[in-house]
């Protein structure tokens, strides 16, 4: 027990830690320590005090001092686990954690925070056994939630997670981030109308919250629902011209051709990050190897996946060190294409489980030269943005996910190609671009496919009917795209419309409009989804690729190209407008490329309707691939390297980022 004297000296150095004078707390501590080595209280003061002078051994002691004399003060144990967590010395933290326990058994903090120390030692069975345990205490206790939450949705469960949700919709006071985080789960079930109720209940608490008006137009355009569109659209632009956060980048190049408002918009997402570039001081020194570090979450079976591989195959390792940064979902052993993936890296690190000042530190760390970000603006919940904000390399550059600027100073970098990104419209890039020869997509070699499928029928088509198709994502089908192509099949009689199968809700949306078009929804077939060799191996029954306006098809595209099925193709001013026309270039196919829906419309009819025409087109595409470096990844990664020597060379030198035409 102590006297009104020193309590007032507690109180005293209580409100110089408050004010965040601990050299002035030190003193008025050590003035007073000699008689009061004994005080449990004045003790764990003491500590608080030395652990913010970064004198860690000597507040450790401090607090086990307290706890000896008091081994019922609970103060001292959690401010003993909340050091140990922070120093990342997480067995001791366990250890002090168990002990308290002993201690204090029905304390709903001390089974969270045991929740908390397991979730980080990826011990996840553990970690839901103390969460609920703590909420078996308190039923309300919001922490232990929201983290069963975060840890149900981690491990993919997510009907487990709404159930949670719903719970905090009682008790949380924060309802507007609940229902974004029901929304957020709803989008990974494939239930944009779940998702839009969630949404629009989380707008109306708060409508001035960024980017959610756009969400909710995004997850309409998921169902093909385009009602009120042009009127949403023109809302977007206004709101952007008034210096709102309205919109996501990646949600916008499926809605406008405008690179001058898409920097405007991308710079608004970036800075709501309201990131610094915290680690900007990199030495110069030069390394043996120019070290490489890729960053991802598409490591695996995905489309960049199947992009890139070749290229980290064929990367120089007598020149380049390559480093494997990834962040996606748990590593699949039966992903044979993730597999070879972490083979062909000199380093592949696994930190999804790894915070952004960590990631950064690591990359630090390891001294990479230059940092790739294949995500850029990408898959919100996936993306790590945010380190290449705070800086992981001294050379950053964006590449191949993200068809857009990412309006931020901290890339220097963007990889494309004379098509994609002419040079009238370099100002509307945050970075600096390096133009590769050809193209600027990576792709693997030109090889034999198993023959998967014998005729139409074994793939769901009728024998007999001409196939038009489109392979892209049912968000990048709008209105316009979609009234010429039935205008295409009116004109074509005997014809199909082949469509990936993506959701149920878009796909009798579809018919419906079909309908009203005089067009019979039976003319409108969806194509479930399939590993790629097999897809490859369907494309052959097609007989035009009908491309999407203002998104494209990319890698859509090159699958179409390499098995010699024409694509025509819509060039606006946007990068994600221009890939096909860049593909297409690179095979000297421009003929497919048009330049207004109209002449696309006229195109495709005339293809359809003569013959030769199209045999000519299927045997142009044929020839020009076998002589193209589209399909040469080796040859791509050599021009890729080149780039990679130039700007490294031009940083050595002292000099600032600046365009690369190779």
């Amino acid at each position: 027990m102590y006297n009104i004297i020193m309590e007032t000296k507690i109180d005293l150095i209580s409100n110089l830690i408050q004010k965040k004078k601990f050299k002035e707390a030190k003193i008025k501590c050590e003035e007073i320590i000699e008689k009061n080595t004994n005080n449990f209280v004045f003790l764990n003061i003491f500590a608080i005090v030395l652990f913010q002078l970064n004198e860690f051994d000597n507040a450790e002691k401090k607090w086990k001092q307290s706890i000896k004399i008091n081994p019922q003060y609970f103060d001292a144990y959690s401010n003993l686990i909340n050091a140990f967590l922070n120093l990342e010395k997480y067995e001791d933290a366990l250890n002090i954690i168990l002990k308290a326990i002993e201690i204090a058994p029905q304390s709903h903090e001390l089974h969270h925070k045991l929740g908390g120390l397991f979730f980080k030692k990826n011990k996840i069975d553990k970690a839901l056994e103390a969460f609920e345990k703590a909420l078996k205490i308190k039923k309300d206790y919001i922490p232990s939630l929201r983290s069963k939450v975060i840890l149900l949705r981690r491990t993919n469960k997510s009907i487990e997670a709404l159930k949670e949700l719903d719970k905090l919709l009682i008790y949380d006071k924060d309802k507007f981030k609940v229902y974004m985080q029901k929304a957020s789960i709803y989008i990974s079930l494939r239930n944009p109308i779940e998702t839009i109720i969630n949404m629009k209940k989380a707008y109306s608490i708060n409508p001035n919250a960024p980017f959610i008006y756009g969400d909710i137009i995004h997850e309409k355009t998921k169902m093909c629902d385009w009602s009120d569109f042009d009127k949403e659209i023109q809302e977007i632009k206004v709101r952007i011209n008034n210096d709102e956060k309205v919109i996501a980048p990646f949600i916008a190049t499926t809605l406008f051709d405008s690179p001058e408002l898409q920097l405007k918009i991308s710079q608004k997402w970036v800075s709501r990050l309201n990131i610094n570039n915290e680690n900007s001081n990199f030495s110069k020194k030069k390394n043996k190897k120019i070290k490489i570090g890729y960053f991802s979450a598409n490591f695996r079976s995905h489309a960049n996946g199947y992009l890139m591989n070749r290229v980290y195959d064929f990367h120089d390792k007598s020149i380049f060190e390559l480093y494997g940064f990834y962040f996606g979902p748990a590593i699949d052993d039966k992903d044979k294409l993730q597999k070879k993936i972490i083979k062909s890296f000199d380093k592949f690190i696994d930190v999804s489980q790894f915070n952004d000042t960590q990631i950064c530190k690591l990359s630090k760390e390891m001294d990479i030269d230059i940092g790739i970000d294949l995500m850029g603006h990408t898959g919100s919940n996936t993306n790590r943005f945010a380190i290449f904000q705070k800086k992981i390399a001294p050379i950053q550059i964006c590449f191949l996910g993200f068809p857009c600027t990412t309006g931020s100073n901290s890339i220097d970098y963007l990889i494309a190609d004379k098509i994609v990104i002419p040079k009238k419209f370099q100002k509307y890039y945050s970075e600096k671009i390096i133009y590769l020869p050809d193209v600027y997509q990576p792709n693997e070699e030109l090889k034999n496919l198993d023959n998967y499928f014998k005729d139409k029928k074994s793939v769901g088509l009728p024998e007999g009917k001409f196939i038009f198709c489109c392979f892209n994502g049912h968000q990048k089908i709008n209105l316009k795209i979609f009234e010429t192509w039935m205008r295409i099949l009116k004109n074509k009689q005997n014809s199909i419309l082949w469509l990936l199968k993506d959701n149920e809700l878009s796909e009798n949306n579809l018919k419906k409009l079909a309908s009203g078009f005089g067009i019979d929804p039976e003319r409108l077939i969806f194509a479930k989804k399939l590993e790629i060799g097999q897809h490859l191996s369907r494309l052959k029954f097609a007989d035009i690729f009908l491309d999407t306006y203002p998104y494209g098809a990319h890698t859509t595209c090159s699958n179409a190209l390499r098995m010699c099925l024409p694509v025509i193709t819509i060039i606006g001013d946007s990068f994600a407008s221009r890939v096909s026309a860049s593909l297409l270039n690179s095979i000297n196919l421009n003929e497919l490329v048009s330049e207004t829906l109209k002449d696309y419309e006229k195109l495709a009819i005339n293809l359809s309707n003569d013959e030769k025409f199209l045999i000519d087109i299927k045997e142009k595409i044929k020839l020009q691939i076998s002589k193209s470096n589209l399909f040469k990844p080796k040859t791509f990664t050599r021009n890729l390297e080149r780039a990679f020597k130039q700007i490294y060379e031009n940083y050595l030198e002292g000099q600032p980022p600046k365009n690369i035409e190779l």
